[in-house]
């Protein structure tokens, strides 16, 4: 699975976008893209990626940047591969 595949998946997944996620694409904003994307969100992809990836994320990592598009994410899941 690429990065973009997962950020997609995690995203349908807590947002629960169901079949709109299939329409996401790199260039996809995430922050005031969906109503549902807020704090609550970011702490459940997070969690996500570290399990699907057996990895930690640190409290400084999490910025206002990693979530601004699903390609920022996508990017961010790849430097934690």
């Amino acid at each position: 699975m690429t990065a973009l595949e997962i950020a997609i998946s995690l995203l349908r997944n807590a947002l629960q976008l169901g079949t709109r996620a299939d329409g996401l694409t790199a260039d996809s904003p995430l922050m005031g893209g969906f109503p549902e994307f807020n704090s609550l969100t970011v702490v459940g992809i997070i969690a996500g990626i570290e399990e699907q990836l057996g990895c930690e994320v640190g409290d400084t990592e999490i910025t206002e940047d990693v979530f601004q598009t699903v390609g920022t994410l996508a990017d961010f899941i790849e430097s934690k591969m």
